[in-house]
């Protein structure tokens, strides 16, 4: 008799047990808590039996732990990375819509990419992208690693777009002479901005507009680079009805006004919605939406998401300090001439140039990870040794060069003592 109560007891919690899980929600995003946190309270108010948890962590890493099977079953993912989506639909981790067998994802806000400064020291709300080249911003600028930052990453795929390979790179590789700081998360650059440690940050505008009683602004980059932001329904999840009931909410009206309100202080992606908004950001992207010159590529951004970040890795950051210096040498010479030499030329050629192709790494993003921490397959590390060598390569060249015109500086001061 025990015993069947026993086994009673066990069948109760077993169906508790169901019960509950299938109630929960697992949420996965890389938007922080003061963006999160007002949808899961709105939605908390229709749907009070559903137990909304919600996890923030960068898209990259995230994208990682779902292709790797999501263990942890979340059931949604929300992000600002379009290509992160693409990634994930190429690898079938989207749910279906049974009627029409397209992927459940969909865009919920509009962004658009840039720098924070600090308000008393912005004199425009945009800029040229060039700017940040200028040799007194050496030192003043900070950015986060692309392979642990969605919307960094998305930056150089934009660079890259916008410019062309060969010319977004030679952008990216300049611009590596003028940083301070490569940051760990996308939040991180916002917090350097804000006490002081760097002048300028680069980021997505929502983050800087959250943040405006702190007395950080966004300035736009120009020409303005316009990205939808999205949120779609897992296919490895356990509560497929919830995670729709709550992807609905986020592009229903409530949802889309909600991404109004100064905490959040996004673009909603709903045009009627958008006809509502009265603060200047909103205009801003309104008038680069008008534009529509160049619709940013998601799918070649999967294609290659892995490739972008790990050249960035082996070109940029793993060689940050001698990149960095040897933009510092290259700058003192040339600004002790009224016109580079050619061997002046040289060098900058060697500091801005990138010897691997476009085509040559296509191919490369198709592995099932997108994690800098990630095991490499046997193409991706041979692929990564080569590039790496290649880095270093030039940059030893162009320090060869350095020397042989630092010597001529010294000897020419000699002479003229």
């Amino acid at each position: 008799m025990q015993s069947g109560k026993t086994a009673l007891a066990a069948l109760v919690v077993s169906l508790l047990g169901t019960q509950l899980c299938a109630d929960q929600l697992r949420v996965l995003t890389s938007m922080p808590p003061g963006f999160y946190q007002p949808f899961v309270t709105a939605f908390s108010k229709h749907h009070p039996d559903v137990d909304v948890i919600t996890l923030n962590k960068n898209t990259n890493a995230s994208v990682d732990e779902i292709l790797r099977g999501n263990e942890r079953q979340f059931d949604v993912f929300w992000s600002s990375s379009p290509e992160a989506f693409e990634l994930l639909k190429q690898n079938g981790h989207l749910a279906t819509v049974a009627a029409t067998g397209e992927a459940d994802v969909h865009s919920f806000a509009y962004s658009a990419l840039g720098w924070t400064q600090k308000q008393s020291a912005t004199a425009a709300a945009s800029a040229d992208w060039d700017a940040l080249l200028a040799p007194e911003k050496a030192g003043a600028i900070a950015i986060a690693r692309p392979s642990r930052s969605g919307s960094t990453h998305m930056m150089l795929e934009r660079s890259l777009q916008v410019r062309g390979w060969q010319e977004g790179w030679a952008y990216l590789l300049e611009l590596a002479g003028n940083l301070s700081t490569i940051t760990a998360r996308s939040f991180t650059v916002l917090d350097g901005v804000a006490n002081g440690r760097f002048d300028i940050g680069l980021t997505i505008d929502f983050l800087a507009h959250s943040r405006a009683e702190e007395d950080l602004s966004f300035v736009y980059g120009t020409p303005v680079m316009v990205t939808t932001a999205r949120i779609a329904v897992l296919a490895d999840g356990k509560a497929p009805e919830q995670a729709r009931a709550f992807v609905d909410f986020v592009i229903s009206d409530a949802g889309q006004r909600l991404l109004m309100t100064p905490e959040i202080a996004r673009t909603p992606h709903a045009a009627h919605i958008r006809a509502e908004a009265n603060a200047p950001y909103h205009q801003v992207l309104e008038d680069a939406l008008t534009l529509n010159w160049l619709e940013y590529d998601a799918a070649l951004a999967s294609e290659r998401y892995w490739a972008v970040n790990a050249l960035f890795d082996a070109f940029v950051f793993e060689v940050f300090d001698a990149r960095r210096e040897a933009w510092r040498r290259l700058r003192v010479l040339e600004a002790e001439q009224a016109a580079p030499s050619v061997a002046m030329h040289d060098i900058r050629r060697l500091l801005t140039t990138m010897p691997i192709a476009e085509d040559a790494v296509g191919n490369e993003g198709r592995a099932t990870n997108a994690n800098a921490f990630a095991i490499l397959s046997e193409r991706q590390e041979a692929s990564l040794q080569e590039w790496r060598a290649a880095s270093q390569a030039l940059l030893s060249e162009a320090d060869d060069l350095l020397r042989v015109l630092e010597v001529e500086r010294a000897n020419a001061l000699v002479r003229n003592e």
